[in-house]
């Protein structure tokens, strides 16, 4: 079973692309939220560069390494490596007319249409990281069945998805929103409603699934794909693909324990539990120093770290370092 990975991955520092960036959201005015269009969400810290030396070292059976991009080539990136493909939005995106896009959805809608992409592949977002040495069979069975990570052993059963006033102070979250709009597809469609919440983790995917999912839910897909930012209408493909493989039996749920609880390998109803555990730092609390101390003890399977636009330049600055401590050796994909 080969196994390839896929990156999204933008240089929010570069000037041509920011210039692209400015015309579209002066031209869609007050429908851009400060949240969507927020400079840290476009922000690098070099984090693409630490997350393939996780995979480097980590995970050196996987097959082939496809990093999205806008026309941009990461400085230190060694494009000649026959495991690295560079993937420019165009090539992707069928119409071309929801080009150019500064949202993650609108991305992760076209992910499938990569060529040669194989069937089992494997999302990272450049802030996720493997911890210690991984298997395949971390992320799919030996059949090939894909693990979906959820955040509890036995989901809370909700209502609110049904009711959007119910959403607790989120009604201006387009994150929030996309989410309860892919439960609501499945629920619908599907006459099951899916209560379980995802891991912010790697994610393992089929791509066959994700072709299905575009031509039973196009009218979605098309619209998640032309919003050029997030907006409160769109999905997230991959909670679309997470409800729908859990609804349809053709995906495992894993609860993916943190750091914090250590348990031993489970199988309880069929809901199993693994050591392969996971750590989410929010770079913008004020014990981050705390946490990252955690990660290098306890080394998780996986860690994100997620800036966000209250981080301070001086947790950067920590995070930069944690980085390059965690990680300290090259990787072939980098230019020598």
């Amino acid at each position: 079973m080969k196994i390839d990975v896929v990156y999204t991955w933008v240089d929010g520092a570069d000037s041509e692309w920011n210039r692209k960036r400015s015309v579209v959201a002066e031209k869609l005015g007050a429908r851009v939220s400060s949240n969507a269009n927020s400079d840290a969400r476009f922000q690098h810290n070099d984090e693409l560069k630490y997350s393939l030396r996780s995979v480097y070292q980590f995970a050196p059976w996987v097959n082939k390494i496809f990093i999205v991009t806008d026309n941009q080539v990461p400085s230190w990136l060694d494009i000649s490596h026959p495991k690295i493909t560079i993937i420019d939005h165009k090539s992707i995106f069928r119409d071309q007319s929801h080009l150019p896009t500064f949202s993650a959805r609108a991305i992760e809608a076209n992910l499938h249409h990569i060529e040669d992409l194989s069937e089992h592949f494997i999302y990272f977002n450049d802030d996720m990281f493997l911890g210690k040495s991984t298997k395949p069979t971390h992320f799919f069975t030996k059949n090939g069945t894909p693990y979906i990570f959820t955040a509890r052993l036995w989901p809370k059963k909700r209502e609110h998805h049904l009711d959007r006033s119910k959403l607790k102070g989120r009604q201006d979250n387009e994150h929030q929103h996309a989410i309860e709009n892919s439960r609501i597809l499945i629920s619908k469609s599907l006459n099951k409603d899916i209560h379980d919440d995802f891991r912010h983790t790697v994610k393992p995917m089929l791509k066959s699934v994700l072709y299905e999912l575009e031509e039973k839910y196009n009218v979605a897909f098309v619209q998640t794909s032309k919003h050029p930012f997030r907006e409160n209408n769109a999905i997230i493909p991959y909670n679309l693909f997470g409800f729908y493989a859990i609804a349809k039996s053709i995906a495992k749920v894993k609860y993916l324990k943190t750091i914090h609880r250590r348990t031993k390998k489970l199988n309880i109803l069929g809901r199993t539990v693994f050591r392969f555990n996971f750590t989410y730092v929010n770079m913008s609390l004020e014990n981050v120093q705390l946490v990252l101390e955690k990660i290098n003890i306890h080394r998780p399977s996986s860690f994100c770290l997620n800036q966000y636009s209250d981080t301070s330049p001086k947790v950067i600055e920590e995070m930069k370092l944690f980085m390059q401590a965690f990680f300290p050796n090259r990787s072939e994909y980098e230019l020598k």
